[in-house]
């Protein structure tokens, strides 16, 4: 069995042996792409050839001379297996995690309440690592946009309730004053994250699932940071330092999309 014979059966839709084919996808890659999320990307190719061109080889043999063209760091990275690519964000997030917020650890962090620090930061945790699923492990569905909205506005509102319940005696007052050294800090921090996504984007122009799935994500991610650095807990520091996080990479992803349609 060859790949040709896999993409033929999305056309004709007969099925394949099913020895044949686990034989065949455990040694190839790019066939297990077409098989994963129920055969999702499978069956959406074998329905667009079948509209645009008489025969699933044309199709195939255009859409691989597409991506032959395509050469660098982000094509290959955005060719990896959806699995690595998870995988692989996850593994820069711990890292900018442990660099950035356990290596540089707010001043009052021996007074933090240790049923606060671990519930906020599986809260936190667990929202990113299913925010950056949905983005990496799962297929577009349609009609979906308002489950994306969903978790931005959850990704938005988590950090702003977080502001009213500071943390210890100290942080209760501090000075509204630093909120754009946060504000720089999670930013910078997350933008080899931010960085990652792009590459890892298989669209030209980001959609706008992954506009908010994104947003959410590094939003998410910069206020988990700030939790762990910053002992201000201020509620006009943590608005506008912590929370708007969030608003500015929605922000700059819409805008990756409108410049990618120009």
């Amino acid at each position: 069995m060859d790949c040709s014979q896999i993409r033929d059966t999305f056309m004709s839709g007969v099925p394949l042996s099913e020895e044949q084919l686990a034989e065949h996808l455990a040694g190839c890659a790019a066939c297990r792409e077409l098989f994963e999320h129920d055969a999702a990307l499978g069956r959406q190719l074998g329905a667009q050839t079948s509209k645009a061109l008489p025969s699933a080889s044309d199709f195939f043999d255009r859409l691989e001379q597409r991506l032959g063209r395509e050469t660098g760091p982000r094509a290959w990275l955005r060719s990896r297996p959806s699995r690595l690519r998870f995988v692989l964000l996850l593994l820069l997030l711990l890292l900018v995690l442990i660099s950035g917020g356990v290596l540089s650890q707010r001043a009052d962090f021996e007074q933090y309440p240790l049923l606060r620090v671990a519930l906020l930061l599986s809260v936190y945790f667990l929202a990113i690592v299913l925010t950056f699923g949905k983005e990496l492990l799962e297929a577009p569905r349609s009609n979906a946009l308002r489950d994306y909205w969903g978790l931005l506005v959850f990704a938005l509102a988590v950090p702003a309730l977080a502001a009213f319940a500071p943390a210890t005696e100290a942080s209760r007052h501090a000075e509204s004053g630093g909120a754009l050294g946060c504000f720089l800090y999670g930013g910078l921090l997350t933008l080899p994250i931010a960085a990652l996504l792009w590459a890892f984007d298989r669209d030209d122009r980001p959609s706008l699932r992954t506009v908010c799935l994104s947003a959410a994500g590094l939003g998410l991610s910069a206020n988990l940071l700030l939790e762990l650095h910053c002992g201000n807990g201020n509620a006009v520091h943590v608005l506008l330092g912590h929370a708007s996080s969030g608003v500015a990479w929605l922000a700059a992803w819409a805008a990756t999309r409108r410049a990618s349609a120009a």
